[in-house]
């Protein structure tokens, strides 16, 4: 077993005892409720789920079991009675079962790693092995990050203090003090962004073993494998790229005889990329496929019973494309391992917008299909500096602040002089432009959000508002405050 196999199969293992996790809450809940629908399709598509994840690893026992899984729960979720007693207990042997599976695919998965490794590697090589199924969870880098915005605040404190005390030997202590803030604050970011590069390599290979359990042959191409995003996002991310992958692979991209019928490579070509937009990360999955046919798209959904008449007759190609994202909907006339069930690109419709995120179709007939999913680029919470520039309210991330505070046109002029500023280097928040020499004058004194990255870069604020922790995207756009990431500003 090759290392970087290892890490692929570390990570589904991990990712499937989650689905698990979830997957016996959600039975639970019904056993309580019998009466709740939502757990019970809930409940499906975490046994969907699991049977696409062990389908694309080659695990056939685990494959089939969460199969007969997720055709009992469909049968449940056709009747219109609730689950009896005896239904969720089967269910609940039917998780069981699938649990036992995975440990067993699990132990002889680390067996064969330690085997094909030297006496003396073994030990050291299953540790890191098991290394890798250890995550930090979301929960408790939401506390760091309360914990470090209160460090911040008691550090400001401790710095009005000794700069009143007049101590000889405060102004060196406040320097030491806020270096390690800052350092905390860097490292707690850092353990938050992963670059989405590790992700795209884990789908290129599930990429290539779904086209050969197909008999098709695939190419896959990267970019923008350097683009961060938060774990809580690639976390969500997951089961939607999941489903895209699949779908590529199985409905978009032909089979090799026809693509050379078709004066095509015999080699499809799938190409993944991350795309930074401000606060916003864009990722595509495209393919050089067959495309989506927009009437097929609509017959099928109007034969589904899914759509009106009036509107298979009034909706455009552009809308009749969306339609795939629809509960119920599937092109797919038999039901298999790869498709057919008709939840999934509906699963990837809740799953962005769970998150403030959506999808865009492109496809052409004979040429392919892009999706793209816009995402933010973070989720939960995030610490920042809150500012105000006339009736405007802004939100810096406190990884990319120096240092906030009040100077006076004295203090500001001795900067000047000796080099720690630079005029040009003091911008406007709103214009992004250099202040007015009359605004560094002022007798009132002006203040500034020093940058770490660009160095010697300030930003000129009319209010410094302090410190918050903000729930991103969620409470910035409720607020309608923008986050102002000097990454991308002066990128």
């Amino acid at each position: 077993m090759s290392i970087d196999l290892e890490k692929y199969r570390s990570l589904y293992f991990a990712e499937a005892h989650e689905q698990l996790t979830a997957l016996n809450r959600h039975l639970d809940t019904l056993a309580d409720n019998p009466q709740d629908r939502s757990e019970l399709n809930h409940a499906f598509r975490v046994a969907h789920t699991l049977k696409a994840m062990s389908a694309t690893m080659g695990y056939g026992e685990l494959t089939r079991a969460a199969h007969a899984l997720e055709d009992l729960l469909a049968r449940t979720r056709s009747s219109a009675e609730s689950p009896s007693e005896i239904t969720i207990r089967l269910l609940k042997n039917a998780a069981e079962d699938i649990n036992v599976r995975l440990r067993r695919a699990e132990t002889g998965a680390i067996l064969q790693a330690a085997e094909e490794r030297a006496p003396a590697e073994t030990y050291t090589s299953t540790l890191n092995y098991l290394a890798t199924d250890v995550r930090v969870r979301q929960q408790d880098l939401n506390l760091l990050l309360e914990i470090v915005a209160e460090l911040a605040v008691s550090s400001n404190l401790l710095e009005h203090a000794a700069l009143q005390s007049q101590d000889p030997n405060a102004d060196a202590a406040v320097r030491n003090q806020r270096e390690l803030v800052s350092q905390v604050r860097r490292l707690t970011w850092q353990l938050n962004m992963s670059s989405i590069g590790p992700v795209f390599d884990r789908y290129a290979r599930v990429l290539y073993e779904l086209a050969r359990q197909q008999n098709k042959t695939v190419r896959v191409v990267t970019h923008g494998a350097d683009v961060e995003l938060c774990h809580a996002m690639l976390d969500e991310l997951n089961e939607p790229l999941l489903h895209l992958l699949r779908n590529a692979i199985t409905h978009g991209v032909e089979m090799p005889a026809e693509r050379t019928w078709a004066e095509k490579d015999a080699a499809a070509t799938i190409t993944l990329r991350a795309q930074r937009s401000g606060d916003r990360v864009l990722i595509q999955v495209g393919d050089d496929g067959r495309g989506m046919d927009a009437g097929a798209i609509l017959q099928a959904a109007y034969s589904q019973g899914l759509i009106t008449r009036e509107q298979r007759r009034s909706m455009n190609a552009s809308a009749a494309l969306r339609l795939i994202l629809l509960p119920n909907f599937s092109m797919s006339h038999t039901v298999t391992q790869n498709a057919g069930r008709g939840i999934g690109m509906s699963v990837v419709q809740e799953r962005l917008q769970a998150v403030g995120g959506s999808i865009e179709i492109r496809t052409e007939l004979g040429r392919g299909s892009v999706l793209t999913l816009d995402v933010p680029r973070l989720v939960g919470l995030i610490e920042v500096e809150l500012v105000r520039r006339a009736a405007n309210i802004y939100a810096i991330p406190t990884t990319s602040v120096k240092e906030t505070r009040v100077w006076l046109a004295s203090e500001i002029a001795a900067r000047l002089k000796n080099g720690s500023l630079n005029q040009e280097y003091i911008l406007d928040v709103d214009s992004v432009e250099p202040v007015s020499t009359a605004r560094l004058t002022n007798p009132a004194g002006i203040s500034l959000v020093e940058l770490t990255e660009p160095q010697g870069v300030a930003f000129c604020v009319d209010e410094l508002l302090g410190k918050a922790l903000l729930n991103y995207p969620f409470a910035v756009r409720a607020a309608s405050i923008p986050i102002l990431d000097p990454a991308v500003i002066f990128a």
